[in-house]
């Protein structure tokens, strides 16, 4: 007879498996479609150039391709400026810093700008607050389909030290915005700069100006820091292409 105990194991085992297994498979499908992506785009290169290969031959003038850019997304620009700074804000003179969860003391490459409410949730996407520097297997294990309890654990911690890091009733602040979202009572309006605002093309351009220098501000004296990219080059940019009409 098999004990209730070895039986109860052996079940939780074979979940574990299955979850592994189809984890397993979402990744190596997931590989497969960036490879089969690859693999078409380095084919549709190479035909081009056979093609104009084809012209000079022909004495005539080669085929200018144009390559699809995607349009530039202020609001996603302005969330990884911010995610950059939020690190900056929360390491040290080296990049190293403490986790909001876990309290573990954590490097510049093993920490990441973790997000207690989803990304998801557009209104709190640019709230400094919902927004600190968390070790990246805390990070991890508040990933969609990750395990649930392991989760709660982590967003407990984060919950706490959020209250002792901003003051009593900001977890309980975050909740209720993210609440509201999904009731659809939020009417539009975002947290800028921790306020309620409702953000205009001006409001956003004006948030993206106050985060390009603050970003400059901080990796002046950070000597480990290079940043990820040209930021305000790229911004300059946009807004060259996308003048403001007063």
């Amino acid at each position: 007879m098999i004990s209730k105990a070895n039986y109860d194991f052996d079940k939780k085992c074979n979940e574990a498996d299955k979850k592994g297994q189809a984890l397993t498979d979402k990744l190596v499908n997931k590989y497969e479609r960036k490879m089969n992506a690859y693999i078409n785009k380095k084919k549709l290169e190479y035909e081009r150039k056979c093609k104009n290969e084809i012209r000079k031959l022909e004495w005539k003038e080669e085929k200018v391709y144009k390559e699809k850019k995607k349009p530039f997304n202020l609001v996603k620009f302005a969330a990884e400026l911010l995610q950059e700074n939020v690190r900056l804000r929360d390491s040290d003179i080296s990049g190293n810093g403490l986790c909001i969860s876990c309290s573990k003391f954590c490097t510049w490459k093993d920490h990441a700008a973790g997000h207690r409410w989803s990304r998801l949730i557009k209104n709190l996407l640019l709230c400094f607050t919902n927004i600190n520097l968390q070790c990246n297997g805390c990070n991890r294990t508040t990933w969609p389909r990750g395990n649930k309890e392991a989760e709660e654990r982590v967003n407990a911690k984060y919950d706490e030290n959020l209250d002792k890091k901003y003051g009593k009733w900001t977890n309980t602040q975050l909740r209720e915005i993210k609440e509201a979202y999904f009731k659809n009572d939020y009417d539009g309006n975002w947290v800028l700069w921790d306020k309620i605002v409702n953000p205009t093309e001006k409001e956003l351009r004006k948030f993206v100006e106050s985060q390009l220098e603050e970003n400059e501000l901080r990796w002046k004296w950070k000597d480990f820091y290079k940043p990820s990219q040209n930021w305000r080059k790229i911004y300059e940019k946009y807004v060259s292409e996308n003048p403001m009409e007063e």
